[in-house]
């Protein structure tokens, strides 16, 4: 899933408690602006029935895992607290395949979560504390492939739908969504 590094934090939409002071941590001004780091991947296995010779419906089935994590830290903060989302479960989906000299390929999938959790790391927190996930909502997926000879692009938006934990032992976290673009250039040997 790759790594986004200075993505700035809406203050007026987040809350958390300010880290001890010490040398390294600095109290934060209400101004101060935060920045989220994020990290990620995924594996997916499963099946899939084509017929690439005419033009077919693709129907698919998986099991999927996908970790996203937020590191949030500001200029005179190097590391206020993170949160790791963790989702494995099942994805069922439906494709078209058009070949031709220019091959097309469109399919819209849905993800099931069976397990999800969330877990808090930061300097408030102590140790890392894990919260199952109680608002387990679909994720969605929506794919477009366009082949000519040897190269092919590849169009993705997902729809992720992390959901919320509430922690007596550490910070709550309200239910958020991601909505995630990306690209794929290929080049076929």
């Amino acid at each position: 899933m790759g790594n986004v590094s200075g993505s700035p934090i809406n203050r007026s939409q987040y809350t958390f408690i300010e880290p001890p002071v010490n040398p390294r941590n600095q109290p934060i001004s209400p101004s101060e602006e935060l920045v989220a780091q994020y990290r990620g991947g995924q594996a997916e296995a499963g099946i899939s029935w084509s017929s690439h010779n005419k033009i077919s419906l693709i129907p698919s089935l998986s099991f999927y895992s996908k970790s996203i994590a937020r590191k949030i830290s500001s200029a005179r903060s190097e590391y206020i607290e993170e949160e790791k989302y963790s989702l494995h479960g099942i994805s069922a989906g439906l494709g078209v395949f058009i070949p031709g000299k220019t091959s097309l390929s469109f399919q819209a999938k849905i993800f099931e979560p069976l397990y999800e959790e969330v877990t808090s790391y930061g300097r408030y927190v102590g140790v890392p504390y894990q919260s199952l996930v109680s608002d387990k909502l679909p994720n969605y997926k929506l794919r477009a492939d366009v082949n000519h000879g040897q190269f092919g692009l590849r169009l993705i938006v997902e729809v992720l739908n992390l959901g919320g934990a509430e922690n007596p032992n550490s910070k709550s976290i309200q239910a958020s969504q991601a909505i995630i673009p990306s690209t794929l250039l290929t080049y076929f040997f």
